[in-house]
């Protein structure tokens, strides 16, 4: 079961510049489509190859005192953003015709080493029809969405966040923004190696020292080029090809604090004529997913309060988990501490079971979701 750790301590900003300042020197012109984008040192002598520094020192986290912190919708600027953008790139969309696609990927670990590597392979038809699969060496699995509803056959677990990503970055490319509220999209110009790219960042209605993300877009152009992501994760995005109007990548890359995360190659990307109900169909063994508590899933959370420690724990540090189930609401229903320090278990329990989730959907329909969480005193 995936753990989600919330740790609570003053904002630290060290021994890094979040965005790049503009260079005085103008950017070299010509179709920036052509260009790749890497993250890491500055490539010499080489005019094709656009190097991005690589965000590997830092720490940001929200000073929590007492307060409630409350994201319940996306901001309007940024619910109009995401339209605009998704019109372009992506291939989410109900008025593209039926597209078949193939996404090779090799996962690294922090030392480089490849330890996972498969295919994605997905049919689509709309959001509630289509069929995707996993073949890797530690997933095997297909999801089939049809009138009956969502059903699995093979590994009946959730995919993990990196698995997860391997779909979403080349087919649904603004996802983390798709999980900020209280967040403004801000237009910017910026130089990356002397080129210019139109940019976006994300800055907080409270905090506008902190930003979320960063996306970044060809100059004058709409396709995507570079993304800065809510965590260590940076995503650029090369070998740009037009299919039904959307600009997709063939060949993406995450990193992870500097270093290589995924690696992404669309081996097919080709419509589908007459997707007809036999490609969605699933296997005998299939199961479906409604009306079952899920696990594993990706929590965003919506409505926070912070806990409040007795004062003979707050100078200590000290960590507490628990079990939660979150109702179809999002409301959590019930927190249970199962480990860490036993004098601070009333007060973990008492002020998780004050949170608020954004429902998990299953083709729409919301869920409910058992999880463990870790708070975390520094």
């Amino acid at each position: 079961m995936q753990i989600v750790t919330f740790v609570f301590f003053s904002i630290i900003l060290t021994g890094v510049t979040l965005f790049a300042q503009t260079q005085a020197t103008a950017p070299s012109q010509g179709d920036t489509t052509k260009l790749r984008i890497i993250v890491g040192a500055h490539v010499a002598n080489s005019g094709s190859v656009v190097a991005i520094p690589a965000f590997t020192n830092w720490q940001a986290q929200i000073t929590m005192g007492g307060q409630k912190q409350q994201r319940t919708v996306l901001d309007k600027e940024l619910l109009g953003w995401l339209e605009k953008e998704s019109t372009v790139n992506g291939l989410e969309s109900d008025t593209l015709q039926p597209w078949h696609i193939v996404i090779a990927y090799d996962q690294f670990d922090e030392d480089g080493d490849n330890v996972h590597s498969g295919e994605f392979d997905e049919v689509w038809a709309g959001a509630k029809r289509y069929k995707a699969s996993y073949k890797s060496d530690d997933l095997k699995q297909t999801d089939s969405a049809t009138e009956q509803g969502l059903l699995r056959s093979g590994d009946q677990h959730w995919p993990s966040v990196a698995e997860t990503i391997v779909r979403d970055a080349v087919i649904a490319p603004m996802y983390d923004a798709r999980k900020l509220r209280g967040y403004k999209p801000n237009e910017m110009s910026q130089y990356y190696d002397g080129h210019l790219f139109d940019c976006v960042k994300f800055i907080s209605d409270s905090n506008n020292t902190v930003p979320a993300g960063q996306y970044c877009f060809d100059h004058n152009g709409p396709a995507l080029r570079y993304v800065r992501g809510d965590s260590w994760h940076q995503t650029t995005y090369n070998n740009i090809e037009l299919f039904q109007g959307r600009y997709i990548a063939r060949d993406v890359v995450v990193t992870d604090g500097g270093k290589p995360y995924l690696k992404l190659h669309v081996k097919t990307l080709e419509p589908v004529s007459g997707a007809d109900a036999s490609l969605f169909q699933p296997t005998a063994d299939a199961v479906n997913l409604h009306g079952k508590t899920q696990t594993g899933v990706p929590l965003i959370q919506i409505d926070r309060i912070f806990p409040q420690w007795p004062d003979s724990l707050r100078t200590q540090h000290f960590s507490v988990t628990l079990k939660i189930l979150i109702g179809t609401d999002g409301k959590v229903k019930n927190a249970q501490a199962i480990s860490g320090l036993k004098a601070a278990y009333k007060s973990a329990e008492s002020t998780v079971r004050k949170w608020t989730f954004e429902p998990f959907l299953v083709l729409g329909q919301p869920e409910e979701v058992e999880s463990q969480i870790e708070l975390r005193n520094n």
